[in-house]
């Protein structure tokens, strides 16, 4: 089994965190420039203790990450030397130019020396909204975007580019990925229309935010369209899914310690929460009837917290659902084997730090899972 910790720059100012769009009024450069130093530091640390990839995402107006990953990526290439750059991913979309976008990621391949993971993404409804992006154009856009890139990493010859979205007289992209004919390619996807997509294109696929019978339903659609609808099997590889873990050296000290951050945490992502009318809109028009048909509950995952816990935080429900990895280092080694087994996963997601968890507090944990865990996963 694959290992990645999946990293966001996280805002740890106290305040109104729930604030949307964050005003600029609360920033300071301080610890600005602390929180991102702090972040190469411990993705520098994961490359050391012998993680197999890191995953940076891009998120916009929030507390929640990095607005653009791929300058993230390129620090992180130039101070690690075999760790993955998985990039979860670029929100394709809000990229007016996806010709300029697949040629930093050849940057990024270059700085890495071959070692991009390429994920897109189409977005959420918070950046579509902070980008004005019409949302019945987002699918086509990403699809049409998905492939112009592609072209621009592997044709030889300039080429014409004359689609719906994109209109090029000329691409001829330098410089070039590394990795041929490209960079790997996966995209996070939930709703049937994005797993249909990815079976298509025999493009691996991640889950995240969902209980554990729920994100198997994703991943059991995936198979099953793949087999009977494209004409292959996705096996282990095709299959990653994101947990927030924590370890510590007692199943109590772990709770204890994580407790107040998985409460803030869920109570702060946006898939939890409510927004204006204005901004909820585009998540409503994000959906279509059929998009979690194939669901047993209908629910695309993070909706579940609202649904079943009535607002009220309850660690122990979490964990009983999957939602979230806590407690010693054999405790935490059977919970990923048995979702291993329950989901049919070849690659895990380590999602820490998050909310205003500090960062010694996440390397610890991380360093006590290099010990204690990572060797007992390694088929």
């Amino acid at each position: 089994m694959k290992v990645w910790v999946f990293d966001q720059v996280f805002w740890p100012k106290h305040g109104d965190r729930l604030l949307f769009p964050y005003p600029g009024r609360l920033w300071d450069s301080d610890i600005g420039i602390k929180q991102y130093h702090g972040h190469l530091e411990y993705l520098k640390r994961a490359d050391e203790l012998g993680f197999d990839g890191v995953c940076l995402t891009e998120h916009h107006y929030t507390v929640h990450g990095t607005p653009s990953p791929n300058v993230m990526a390129a620090a992180v290439a130039v101070q690690t030397q075999k760790v993955k750059l998985v990039i979860l991913g670029n929100c394709v979309p809000l990229h007016a130019h996806p010709v300029r976008l697949a040629e930093e990621l050849a940057m990024v391949d270059i700085l890495s020396r071959g070692r991009l993971v390429s994920g897109f993404l189409r977005g959420g409804f918070l950046e579509w909204y902070a980008y004005n992006i019409e949302t019945g154009e987002v699918r086509e856009r990403f699809e049409e975007a998905w492939d112009l890139i592609t072209e621009a990493w592997t044709a030889k010859e300039p080429f014409a580019w004359n689609g719906k979205h994109y209109h090029y007289e000329n691409v001829s992209i330098m410089p070039r990925p590394v990795q041929q004919p490209h960079p790997p390619l996966i995209m996070a996807a939930a709703t049937a229309e994005s797993i249909e997509w990815c079976a298509r294109k025999h493009i691996p696929i991640a889950s995240s935010f969902a209980p554990t019978e729920s994100m198997a339903e994703n991943f059991t659609y995936y198979r099953d369209f793949a087999k009977k609808e494209c004409g292959w099997s996705p096996g282990p590889e095709s299959i990653m899914f994101s947990r927030q873990l924590y370890v510590a050296p007692t199943d109590q000290q772990a709770r204890d310690e994580i407790s107040p951050y998985i409460k803030e945490f869920f109570e702060e992502i946006p898939v939890t929460r409510k927004y204006p009318e204005q901004i909820e809109k585009y998540r409503a028009a994000s959906r279509t009837e059929r998009s979690f048909a194939y669901k047993q509950g209908k629910s695309a995952g993070a909706q579940f917290l609202g649904e079943t816990m009535g607002g009220k935080f309850n660690l122990d429900h979490i964990i009983d659902q999957g939602l979230c990895i806590i407690g010693d280092p054999d405790s935490v080694t059977q919970q990923i084997r048995s979702q291993q087994k329950a989901l049919g996963a070849g690659t895990m997601m380590i999602y820490a730090p998050f909310a205003t968890m500090p960062l010694d507090m996440a390397t610890r944990s991380l360093e006590l899972f290099a010990r204690e865990v990572l060797p007992n996963l390694r088929d």
